[in-house]
């Protein structure tokens, strides 16, 4: 039996060594954000869902804005399937900022829904969906290999995408679509399918004071790091249609929340013919570069006033 035991431990450790080696070596096809929470602390961050995630290229801000702030740049955002602003976001985030950082650049992606209370969240009893996914049930976000997240978000693995490499996250945490299509029938049919999707949430989800109120905190706990903008990124005009019939007051709301915090907003949802998206809600590499590049712009015009 201890024989038994001890075989059964070398097999478990040599198991989780190779996939952890796996991991590191192949992480930005294995999983999408393993890298996130192996990096180091960092100086200025991407914060938001998959809109950030792949439409906010940090090599672009560091082109751009390496003279102006503490880059380089990492872009710390996941899906909406795992993140709201709210308490374990933040939590995420201190521990995440380089805590010697005076002079780094923040940029908050906020739309309703990252600001939405989930059909799964219960504030009054203490219960919010975030906590039960990556960052929010992690302790260490910047531990290399990362044994936590191997035990907790294990399912998050596809050793299979090695092969495929359809996608990437980039050292610098910014997911590149490499194999996205031309065809306007499947674009067509990814669109509908965005759209019955965000449809589907305002009827089951609704405005959150408490989550706006955790984003105003946020912002203030950042600004002790530097400079924190809030951009609201394009999407298509179906899309947008949706988010304002559910938010009509969203982009005064997000307005006041940067004026309180003497904070830039940027609205991109006026300029969406400039910025096509692939799917209503998400800009491929050519348009996320260009979108980025304007971000970069309107953050040195702002300086420049």
């Amino acid at each position: 039996m201890k024989k038994f035991i001890l075989r059964l431990l070398v097999f478990s450790i040599l198991i989780t060594g190779i996939i952890l080696f796996l991991l590191n070596r192949y992480a930005g096809y294995v999983d999408y954000f393993y890298g996130k929470v192996s990096s180091p602390a960092q100086s200025s961050l991407i914060i938001g869902d998959s809109r950030s995630f792949q439409g906010l290229q940090p090599t672009v801000f560091n082109q751009n804005l390496s003279n102006t702030f503490d880059l380089p740049m990492y872009n710390f955002s996941f899906t909406l399937a795992q993140v709201s602003y709210g308490e374990s976001l933040l939590k995420s985030i201190k521990s995440k900022i380089n805590p010697d950082t005076k002079n780094g650049l923040f940029i908050l992606s906020v739309h309703p829904y990252i600001l939405s209370q989930r059909d799964k969240d219960d504030f009054e009893n203490g219960v919010y969906f975030e906590e039960s996914f990556p960052p929010g049930n992690m302790n260490y976000v910047n531990m290399n290999p990362n044994v936590e997240y191997f035990f907790k978000n294990y399912e998050y693995f596809h050793f299979k995408a090695v092969i495929r490499k359809n996608s990437i996250v980039h050292d610098d945490g910014w997911l590149e679509e490499t194999n996205l299509t031309t065809d306007k029938a499947t674009l067509n049919g990814w669109k509908k399918t965005q759209i019955e999707l965000y449809g589907g949430f305002i009827k089951k989800w609704k405005k959150s004071d408490y989550r706006v109120q955790k984003l105003s905190e946020t912002i203030k706990f950042l600004k002790n790091h530097g400079r924190v903008v809030l951009v609201r990124m394009p999407s298509s005009d179906d899309i947008v249609a949706i988010e304002n019939s559910y938010w009509n007051d969203f982009n005064l709301q997000m307005k006041n929340v940067a004026d309180e915090n003497k904070v830039q907003y940027l609205d991109f949802t006026s300029n969406m013919s400039s910025f096509p998206t692939y799917d209503g809600v998400h800009l491929g590499k050519s348009a996320g570069q260009k979108f980025t590049k304007s971000v970069c712009d309107s953050i040195l015009k702002y300086n420049n006033n």
